[in-house]
């Protein structure tokens, strides 16, 4: 299955083998290559054990990836989009995966990277079972209506995407050939980012992104930045 096709049947996985991710599959990970929105954000990933890990969730594995960001200006959403994407490509490789956003380091057994913040962790191993979804009845989601200010089909990957309990705090809005992307002030600019991300693999040929100079404020939102995609239905 492919990045673009996996965007229609992830799930966040809760259920874990307990079983290490071999060697092979580490490799692989590690070997991925992932796209930023701010190239010039220094980014770190670390594959970690989970006796460097303080989490107070009910389930465990036994790995995880460990994500530093220096912090700049759209630290959060590169993040996000950078990460969204190792979700993605984990999820085809047979991989159960899930954003944790309670999961910190454990002073005790690791030792800070210097300059870089850590910002969030991703929980990743084989899974217990099938995990993804096989159609879209699966997804609890919002409507196309409730996250942009007008109907549009190249939108349906950014509403499939996953957020901090299930929020999805981002809003889109058009200006010309730009959707301008917004993020609720009580959501995460990160989600924000996965958000994108799922733009991004779906039309990966013709995204775009750019911060414009003067977008109409949103009450209770923030501006992210914008994206062109093009696409033959207008």
């Amino acid at each position: 299955m492919t990045l673009n096709e996996m965007i229609y049947h992830r799930k966040s996985c809760r259920s874990f083998a307990g079983k290490p991710v071999d060697a092979e599959m580490i490799e692989k990970i590690l070997s991925f290559e992932l796209k930023p929105l701010y190239p010039e954000i220094k980014v770190r990933m670390d594959i970690v054990s989970r006796d460097k890990v303080k989490c107070i969730c009910p389930w465990t594995t036994p790995q995880l990836i460990a994500i530093y960001s220096e912090e700049a200006e759209g630290y959060l959403e590169n993040i996000g989009f950078l990460f969204q994407q190792m979700d993605l490509y984990l999820q085809t490789l047979g991989l159960g995966v899930c954003w944790l956003g309670m999961g910190r380091m454990n002073p005790k057994t690791t030792t800070a990277v210097e300059g870089m913040k850590f910002v969030i962790m991703l929980a990743f191993g084989y899974p217990k079972g099938d995990q993804l979804r096989h159609d879209l009845k699966g997804f609890k989601r919002k409507s196309i209506e409730q996250i942009t200010d007008k109907p549009d089909p190249r939108l349906e990957p950014a509403r499939l995407a996953p957020s901090a309990v299930n929020s999805q705090p981002w809003y889109f809005t058009h200006e010309g050939d730009c959707l301008h992307v917004h993020c609720s002030k009580k959501g995460s600019r990160l989600d924000a980012g996965i958000a994108l991300a799922h733009l991004y693999v779906a039309n990966m040929e013709s995204f775009r992104f750019l911060k414009a100079e003067k977008v109409p404020p949103m009450a209770g939102y923030t501006y992210i930045g914008s994206c062109r995609i093009e696409y033959d239905g207008w």
